[in-house]
């Protein structure tokens, strides 16, 4: 089989400030690291590949510094990495940058199965599975907190309310995982040292054959808030029941809550 994962460089949350003028993230002196869900995705790729058959290969979109995790991801397994850097790519919003790796994957594919992390901690949108499967015409499972191998395809539990629910994709397909899915096997010593050796093919708009025009973010940040601060509850006395019933729908008859 063919598997390929998705990674992403983010920054440290600790580290993170806000550029209030252009309302993005600003990485200038912020510590840098693999999104954590995005180890998870591997540890899902490579359990496909050990019950299939196949490798495994990484791809990120990013600066020249997301070497790093690419390089990281050899040292557990993965045999081959891209890395998608170009100015142009900056900024992207996820309907670009979905369509930018959709270029990368039909360059360097096809792939039985794409998996990625569920969302990023500097985004947190997780739209980018959903986008990008459709785009490729894949099956799509989303949130995974098990993965189950089957011949044909994957089967996922996914949390839905105090329960789970069960689906299922055939190959082709993109799946999203969560923090929950397994455990991420730890770098060996062999795999540091082919981490080391590993040749990272860098692609940039020109090499992926997609116009900058094509590529342009269609949606933008206007403004950055925090939330609303939550209002302070409003206590009943319970003496009488019949009468804090009666208090308690003026309340929400004055809110127009019903």
């Amino acid at each position: 089989m063919k598997i390929l994962v998705l990674l992403k460089e983010v920054p440290v949350v600790s580290d993170i400030k806000i550029n209030r003028q252009y309302f993005t993230i600003d990485r200038s002196g912020v510590g840098k690291m693999m999104n954590p869900a995005d180890r998870h995705a591997i540890e899902a790729a490579l359990s496909l590949a050990d019950a299939r058959g196949g490798e495994v290969t990484a791809m990120t979109m990013g600066p020249e510094s997301s070497e790093s995790i690419l390089r990281e991801a050899a040292s557990i397994g993965v045999k081959a990495a891209y890395q998608l850097t170009d100015s142009v790519f900056a900024g992207s919003d996820t309907l670009a940058t979905a369509t930018i790796l959709k270029a990368a994957i039909d360059a360097t594919g096809p792939y039985d199965a794409v998996f990625c992390g569920a969302s990023t901690i500097d985004g947190v949108t997780g739209q980018i599975p959903a986008k990008l499967g459709t785009m490729l015409g894949y099956g799509i499972l989303t949130n995974a907190c098990r993965i189950e191998i089957g011949e044909a395809g994957l089967t996922i539990d996914r949390k839905a309310g105090t329960g789970y629910e069960k689906l299922t994709a055939a190959f082709p397909l993109v799946c999203s995982v969560t923090e929950e899915a397994n455990t991420p096997r730890k770098p060996s010593i062999k795999g540091r040292t082919a981490s080391k050796r590993l040749v990272v093919e860098v692609m940039d708009h020109e090499k992926l054959q997609i116009s900058k025009d094509s590529i342009k973010s269609p949606s933008s940040i206007v403004g950055l808030f925090p939330p609303p601060a939550l209002e302070k509850g409003q206590m009943i006395p319970g003496g009488d029941p019949e009468a804090a019933a009666a208090e308690l729908v003026d309340i929400l008859q004055g809110h127009a809550a019903f």
